[in-house]
C-alpha cells in the first residue's frame, strides 16, 4: 500500500522584511490528526510563519507541499510569488486557518458564516452545506447558537464558531 501524502509539509521557509530576517529556515510536517503548537515570544514570527504557510505572506525562500503537491513559485520584479494563483485557491480550499480575531462576518448568522465557503468556493449544495455545518456546530457545542450573530456570542463561542467554519 502506497504512503498517503502528508497534508501539509513546509521546508526551510525564510521570510525577510527589508533587512530583518524574521523566519530563518523553518520546516514543519502536519499529518492528519496532528495537533501542533507554535510557542514563542511576541514578535518572534509565529503569525508570519502561519501566514507564509497559506501564502497570505510570500516566503522569500522555501518549499510548500499540500497533499504532496508542491506549490510553484516564480520570481517577479516585486519578489517571489506563486506561479499559479489557481493552485493557491485550490490549496486554500484544503487548508483552513483560525485567526486571533476570528474574522466572522458580523452581518451573517453563525450558520451562514460556516456555510459560506462550502457553498461559494467548494460549490456544494446549500442543503448539503447546512447539514454539514449543523453537525460541525454540534461538534463544537454551538448547535443551539446556529442562528445567532457574532455580536450575540461570547469570545470563546466566536472562536469555536471560527473553528467549525475552518473544519
Amino acid at each position: 500500500m502506497a504512503d498517503t501524502p502528508i497534508p501539509l509539509e513546509v521546508r526551510n521557509i525564510k521570510k525577510r522584511f527589508g533587512n530583518t530576517e524574521v523566519l530563518k529556515g523553518l520546516s514543519l510536517e502536519a499529518r492528519k490528526g496532528d495537533v501542533i503548537t507554535l510557542i514563542g515570544a511576541s514578535g518572534s514570527g509565529k503569525s508570519t510563519f502561519l501566514r507564509c504557510m497559506n501564502l497570505l505572506e510570500q516566503p522569500n525562500e522555501g518549499e510548500l507541499f499540500v497533499h504532496g503537491e508542491q506549490i510553484r513559485f516564480k520570481e517577479t520584479k516585486h519578489g517571489r510569488e506563486p506561479a499559479d494563483w489557481n493552485q493557491v485557491v485550490q490549496m486554500r480550499a484544503k487548508l483552513s486557518m483560525v485567526f486571533q480575531s476570528f474574522n466572522l462576518w458580523a452581518h451573517m448568522t453563525l450558520l451562514e458564516n460556516v456555510i459560506e465557503a462550502p457553498v461559494h468556493v467548494l460549490k456544494k449544495s446549500k442543503k448539503e452545506a447546512i447539514e454539514h455545518a449543523r453537525a460541525l456546530l454540534k461538534r463544537v457545542g454551538l448547535a443551539e447558537r446556529a442562528d445567532y450573530y457574532p455580536a450575540q456570542l461570547s469570545g470563546g463561542q466566536q472562536q469555536r464558531g471560527a473553528i467549525a467554519r475552518a473544519l
